[in-house]
């Protein structure tokens, strides 16, 4: 029951961040300061159960400043002779306007033998550049809280409207 509940919750705030999202835009009128979409690739070691993790996600701004993600993920664990894996679906929430420091939470779900399970995340993360991350994630699972530290690198997938050429970059000799 608790686990039901805990993904129509998990349902509902991304239906919200999404309305949000999209009645922020339309009052605004266009972009603006809205950030791209990103697609990255992350490693990390479950420091519980001793195996390294590889896997990926897509980062989905929503709001003028990006500042509310949802964050579709996988991750596949390298334990002795298998492979298990990880889907999450987070929510990740950032007070600045630029990345720092961000936390949120998901729903997830682990093939891991004796698992088999819907998964609880929760995560806090620093945004070290523009593009590298390192996060601590924290799943409850089959009564277990499992710790992860996961470094990753995230690229955007269009051009950042903002960023593009300004008219005095355009007018300078041999530019």
């Amino acid at each position: 029951m608790l686990m039901r509940l805990l993904r129509v919750g998990a349902c509902a705030l991304c239906i919200l961040a999404w309305m949000v999202g999209d009645a922020s835009a339309q009052r605004r009128g266009g972009w603006g300061l809205k950030p791209t979409p990103e697609i990255g690739v992350r490693g990390g070691y479950d420091y519980d159960i001793d195996v390294w993790s590889a896997g990926g996600q897509l980062r989905w701004p929503f709001m003028r400043r990006g500042r509310i993600q949802v964050v579709p993920s996988g991750d596949v664990f390298f334990a002795e002779g298998s492979a298990d894996w990880q889907a999450n679906a987070d929510v990740i929430y950032s007070p600045g306007s630029r990345g720092g420091v961000y936390y949120g939470g998901g729903v997830g779900f682990s093939s891991r033998p004796g698992d088999g399970e819907w998964a609880v995340n929760r995560l806090v993360g620093l945004r070290l550049s523009r593009h590298m991350y390192i996060e601590g994630r924290w799943t409850n699972v089959d009564s277990r809280t499992l710790f992860r530290l996961v470094v990753g690198w995230n690229m955007p997938l269009r051009r950042r409207r903002d960023s593009a050429e300004g008219i005095f970059d355009a007018l300078m000799p041999g530019g």
